[in-house]
């Protein structure tokens, strides 16, 4: 998929998300099939790159090591995931982002409906990686933003870096070069500015993705976001 806009609004409920069920099948759950629907904002199939919004049914996954590094931003539902080695379960909650590492043995065990967007890095459409997972666990992402960067995930190669800031958006991944940068606006505001000069307004609640360079029109004093980088 080429993407058209270097600035992309991302809906929690794109047009025609519902259309067409995610082809399924039984080795995939310990429990019955569920419903699942998938909407790519990207699709690079040659980079193993994937970002959109996803949901599903009640399921419980087939326990594996998982097959690549995810980010997850939860907008319904809430997601129980299981440590299969230690057999504790976390249980995340609509609003709440979080990390699953490439790698990481555990199995997603969903009771009620669930809705998500998703920034996927999967490397092994590309190239051989180690399922040696970076990080030991899921990766939650604090409630309260610190002051400043904070990177909570790099992935072993290096190319999947997701974290939290707070402060002015000069300094911000946002106003960075990095080739794509999904961006789930915390608080304050940010007017951007692509290379056809159309504004793209975002506040609070906003997800948006970025590609290559934009300019920051203005800005409330301070902003918070959480963000994923990917190279």
């Amino acid at each position: 998929m080429t993407l058209e806009h270097t600035i992309i609004r991302l809906s929690d409920n794109p047009e025609g998300f519902t259309d067409k069920v995610d082809d399924l099948t039984a080795d995939m759950f310990e429990s019955a099939v569920p419903i699942q629907h998938s909407y790519d904002y990207v699709a690079e199939h040659d980079l193993g790159l994937y970002i959109g919004v996803w949901d599903t049914t009640d399921m419980i996954e087939t326990a594996a090591p998982y097959g690549m590094d995810e980010f997850m931003l939860l907008i319904e539902g809430a997601a129980v995931i299981k440590d299969n080695n230690t057999n504790t379960s976390e249980t995340i909650l609509a609003g709440e982002s979080f990390i699953i590492p490439k790698g990481y043995d555990c199995q997603w065990q969903q009771t009620g409906y669930l809705r998500k967007f998703y920034v996927i890095a999967d490397k092994a459409c590309t190239k051989k990686v180690s399922l040696a997972p970076s990080k030991d666990g899921i990766v939650r992402f604090p409630a309260t933003t610190v002051l400043g960067n904070s990177i909570y995930y790099k992935s072993a190669d290096q190319q999947f870096i997701s974290g939290a800031f707070k402060g002015n958006i000069a300094d911000s991944p946002i106003a960075s070069s990095v080739q794509r940068r999904f961006i789930y606006l915390k608080s304050g505001f940010v007017t951007l500015m692509d290379s056809n000069l159309t504004e793209y307004h975002f506040k609070a609640g906003d997800v948006f993705l970025l590609t290559g360079r934009q300019t920051f029109w203005r800005a409330s004093e301070e902003i918070s976001h959480h963000y994923v980088e990917l190279s």
